[in-house]
């Protein structure tokens, strides 16, 4: 039953007391709950509890509580904890809400690492507390309590606890948010297999691309390092990252935690604008200047100073930020109203982030000084009568009220109207009066203006004012006309109907309103007609002398300068033209000329008519100067028509005599007429050409078609498919992978079968010693009848020993078909060579036919063989079956004979090449040259000839080591080599693709 006593010393009456029920648990606690309002905290309560047991009634003595002494309040909320930019551990958090009072907290919180196991407990008036030597690694656990701070008072129940780990590599801060040309820096802890690393061994790396220059280094602590980045550019967004990694390393290991350097660019343009009824200030940024962050906004801040601007603006702690709205332009706007005009507005725009905010430059605006003012209002525009200007006037607006400077603009009406500018300085001006070249055209006129000192903005161009067309001047001149007499000639009196052409504008200045003609005749009879708006006027020539004028009239006045026409009997037979020409240029321009015969008159111009005779069509004329002998007449000329020209000398007495011509000059009409049948032959013979051309390339195609078809195109072939003919080795393998046929034939044909011819040659050592060498030159034919190879001992040269008694053994060709191909060699004999040696040349080449079948003896007799030295190499693909056994052989080549069955088969499809090559041997000898494997058999009929000889195939060179004995020599004779390409078969491809007999030169 409480009861609040306000400071009264007085017992107050049991009758004022409130009752409380109360709730006794079973642990004999009992528990009353009393409403006390915030505002009576502070005041006294009197109770006392009365307990009924039983129908007794007990009641406890008065206790008097105050309850601000013994308030419990909530337990603390959002604990938090975090990592300082010093590297200390952070613990915060909030009050309870709907305490009335400060509170003091009491923190508990455990530290648990490899390293360290420690507990702490702290009392802390604020929100937060600072715990220092944080550790990596490590985890922290943390809860809060508070109580009454002034008083006493009862602790809150412990908060929820909160966990917090630290990782293995520290970064304070971890992220970074600032701006371009700024110095920001990092401080690291990092841990390594439960050591933490020396601050000295730790190294800097930025997005593991570029290392940091340990310049930038300072050890704060033995384990602490840290970094600085000087002058920073903003940072360049990758994908999906838009900041910089910066990455803590020890020595050569990096952990993959890093700290995040967000750099931006802030320099954002603020533009302010104040209207020209200097009631508002509107201004307008824009962000696509820097770099957007996610999660940020921004807002733009001022601060009004009393008057004007400071020098340099800087921001101010206290400011007010101002609502701007997104432009469909992409800029933001935002109006300030009311304005002071002379105050200084300073503003700038507050990026705002998680990780911080910044600030853009600041800019001090004075709304006086961006006034942009009204356009100058009641603009005209006219040219003035007499003076012919254009004259422009306008108002200047009401505010401001500072002297302006103005700008005006005028153009001919149009489409796209060409502008000149025209700039007025004077304050007091109102009107302008400018020049313009068509006084009788419509011009466009605007005006704007601006301040005299060149503050603030160009108003907005005035609405279009025009000119009207209207009479400025008196004509300049009267119309040119001339005159068409009509009546009998032999009379005296005369139908005359004068023509003219419409004055234009330039010279009628603008407009004309009428015509008159004034008359003058002979007898000073003088009066006036006034025709309107016409251009023709007849009137009747009765006197011998009679001039008109014709006058142009407008709204100020009557033409100044006039043409007059004198009409004269005398003057009409006056005849100063000596000849007349007409000479045709083209169908749109003919030249006339003329000449002049001496007189006393002097003309003061000429008139010019021409008439198409064809057609009835009005004359046509010209006026043109006294001084011009030839003029250019643009019309329309058809040349099979027939034209008058006519020229009429006009005099101040009157018109003389005219010349007229019906025609053109008759050589010019001849030459025209040669010029119609170029016009015609030129075309007809440029496209016989064009054709001729289309007709000969058309034609080299398809010869070059005919004649190439069986050149094919490699990239095109089948077997050259994959292939990379920019290696060497390519073409070598290329010539021996195919088994049907050589494909390999470099400029060479197909070796052609001449004859078949065996001769035995003696080769000697010297002139006067002879040694009896046999050596078989083998030349395959087909054009032996009854298809037999014959084999002769019936030799031309008296140098062979053993030519006597020798028979002819024949082969039927069905049975036997010999292949062989041969090269040959051809090397210039010296100049010291006998006779006698050329004829053993001459005899290795002797035929064996019979006088019946002896087709090539004189071509082989008589060809350069006998002037030049040979050397065969015969390359055989089958072996010899018959030969004479009168021959005498020597023990190699019986050797070579005895190889029959050894060969390989004809009919073998596997195929290759061997290439063969000789040079010239130094020493006078004479062998034989016969390799196994290429079965080459090579007379030497002139060692001389020959000065070294270097076989490549293994085989071949163990053969020339042991039967030869070559020397060298270091001067080569040239020997021509043509080579020929033989086949091998299935046994000795794979030798030969790995070996080659090369005999080089």
């Amino acid at each position: 039953m409480p009861e609040v006593l306000e400071d009264s010393p007085l017992v107050p009456q049991k009758g004022s007391f409130q009752i409380v029920q109360c709730n006794c648990s079973v642990h004999k606690c009992c528990e009353c709950l009393v409403s006390v309002p915030t505002a009576k905290l502070n005041d006294t309560l009197l109770m006392y509890l009365k307990i009924t047991s039983g129908g007794v009634i007990f009641q406890s003595p008065l206790m008097s509580v105050q309850p601000i002494n013994v308030v419990k309040s909530d337990p603390p909320l959002g604990l938090h904890m975090e990592i300082t930019d010093d590297g200390n551990l952070k613990i915060s958090w909030s009050s309870p809400p709907l305490v009335g009072f400060p509170l003091q907290y009491q923190v508990k919180y455990s530290e648990n690492s490899s390293t360290v196991i420690r507990e702490a407990d702290k009392i802390a008036s604020a929100t937060s507390l600072l715990v220092d030597s944080v550790h990596p690694g490590s985890s922290y656990e943390v809860q809060v309590r508070g109580k009454r701070l002034d008083g006493p008072g009862i602790w809150s129940d412990w908060s929820t606890p909160h966990v917090f780990t630290t990782q293995d590599v520290i970064y304070f801060p971890p992220k970074i948010l600032t701006s371009v040309e700024s110095n920001v820096s990092f401080h690291c802890i990092y841990k390594n297999e439960n050591k933490i690393v020396s601050s000295k061994k730790i190294v800097w790396w930025m997005n593991l691309a570029e290392k940091i220059p340990q310049s930038q280094y300072d050890v704060v602590s033995d384990h602490v390092s840290k970094v600085t980045f000087f002058n920073l550019n903003a940072t360049k967004p990758r994908g999906k990252f838009t900041y910089d990694a910066v990455y803590c390393c020890n020595e050569h290991e990096c952990h993959h935690h890093y700290a995040e350097l967000y750099v931006i660019d802030v320099s954002i343009n603020i533009s302010c604008e104040t209207d020209g009824s200097l009631t508002k200030m509107t201004c307008r940024w824009s962000t696509n200047t820097i770099q957007s962050l996610a999660g940020s906004t921004l807002q733009l801040r001022y601060y009004r100073s009393r008057l004007y601007c400071s020098d340099s603006p800087s921001i101010y702690p206290i400011s007010e930020p101002k609502d701007c709205h997104l432009q469909r332009d992409g800029f933001y706007e935002c109006i300030f109203q009311p304005i002071f005009l002379l105050s200084g507005y300073t503003m700038w725009i507050r990026i705002n982030h998680s990780l911080g905010s910044l600030d853009s430059p600041p800019t001090c605006v004075l709304p006086n000084s961006v006034v942009k003012p009204l356009p100058p209002s009641s603009v005209k525009a006219e040219i003035t009568v007499k003076t012919g200007l254009l004259k422009i006037s306008w108002e200047n607006p009401v505010f401001p009220e500072t002297n302006l400077q103005f700008q005006i603009r005028y153009g001919l009406t149009g489409k796209e109207v060409q502008w000149k500018i025209y700039e007025v300085y004077d304050a007091t001006s109102k009107y302008v009066s400018l020049p313009v070249p068509d006084l009788c055209a419509v011009y466009v006129v605007q005006v704007r203006c601006k301040r005299l000192d060149g503050l603030g903005y160009w108003s907005n161009w005035s609405s279009p004012a025009y000119t009207v067309v209207m009479d400025i001047k008196v004509p300049m001149r009267g119309p040119e006309f001339w005159r068409k007499i009509n009546g009998d000639t032999m009379k005296k009196e005369k139908n005359v109907t004068l023509l003219w052409k419409p004055l234009m504008k330039r010279d009628s200045l603008c407009s004309v309103q009428r015509y008159v003609i004034n008359h003058h005749t002979s007898l000073n009879g003088t009066w006036s007609e006034d025709v309107g708006n016409h251009t023709k006027y007849t009137f009747l020539w009765t006197e011998q002398e009679h001039t008109v004028t014709v006058l142009a009239i407008n709204s100020v006045g009557d033409s100044v300068a006039n043409f007059n026409l004198t009409f004269s009997w005398p003057m009409s037979k006056v005849n100063i033209i000596q000849s007349l020409s007409a000479y045709p240029l083209n169908s749109s321009c003919v030249i006339l000329s003329w000449m002049l015969s001496p007189s006393d008159y002097k003309p003061m111009s000429f008139i010019i008519e021409w008439k198409n005779l064809n057609e009835d069509d009005e004359i046509k004329w010209l006026r043109i100067s006294s001084s011009v002998k030839k003029c250019y007449i643009h019309d329309h000329f058809i040349p099979i028509e027939k034209y008058q020209f006519s020229l009429y000398p006009i005099f101040m007495e009157g018109v003389g005599t005219p010349k007229i011509i019906n025609s053109f000059t008759q050589d010019d009409i001849e030459k025209h007429q040669n010029d119609a049948g170029l016009y015609v032959i030129v075309p007809v013979i440029i496209s016989s050409f064009i054709l001729l051309l289309g007709t000969l390339f058309i034609s080299h195609q398809r010869m070059r078609k005919l004649i190439w078809e069986d050149v094919p195109n490699p990239k095109k072939c089948s077997w050259a498919q994959g292939l990379n003919f920019q290696k060497p080795e390519t073409f070598e393998h290329l010539f021996i992978k195919h088994t049907e046929s050589v494909t390999f034939r470099p400029l060479l044909l197909e070796p052609e079968a001449i004859s078949e011819d065996i001769s035995v040659d003696t080769s000697w050592k010297n002139k006067d010693e002879m040694v009896p060498t046999t050596v078989v030159s083998l030349l395959p034919t087909t054009d032996l009848e009854k298809g037999s190879v014959c084999i002769s001992d019936q030799f031309n040269s008296a140098n062979f020993s053993e030519a006597e008694g020798t028979k002819v053994t024949c082969e039927d060709e069905s049975r036997r078909q010999p292949f062989v191909k041969y090269a040959m060699l051809v090397s210039n004999s010296k100049l010291g060579e006998t006779d006698e040696e050329q004829g053993l040349i001459n005899s290795s080449v002797s035929k064996c036919f019979s006088s019946k079948n002896y087709p090539l003896k004189d071509s082989f007799s008589n060809s350069s063989w006998e002037i030049e030295a040979q050397a065969f190499f015969i390359l055989s693909d089958q072996h010899l079956n018959i030969i004479s056994p009168h021959l005498t052989f020597s023990e190699g080549l019986d050797d070579l004979l005895k190889l029959e069955g050894n060969f390989p088969e004809e009919n073998n499809d596997e195929k290759s090449i061997c290439y063969l090559g000789v040079t010239s041997i130094k020493k006078r000898e004479s062998d034989m040259l016969l390799t196994d494997k290429s079965r080459v058999l090579c007379p030497f009929l002139d060692p001389r000839l020959f000065t070294d000889i270097r076989v490549l195939q293994d085989s071949c060179s163990h053969f020339v080591e042991n039967n030869f004995n070559l020397g060298i020599s270091s001067k080569k004779a040239f020997v021509s080599y043509m080579p020929q390409f033989q086949t091998c078969s299935t046994q000795t491809r794979k030798i030969m693709e790995n070996k080659m007999c090369d005999l080089t030169v």
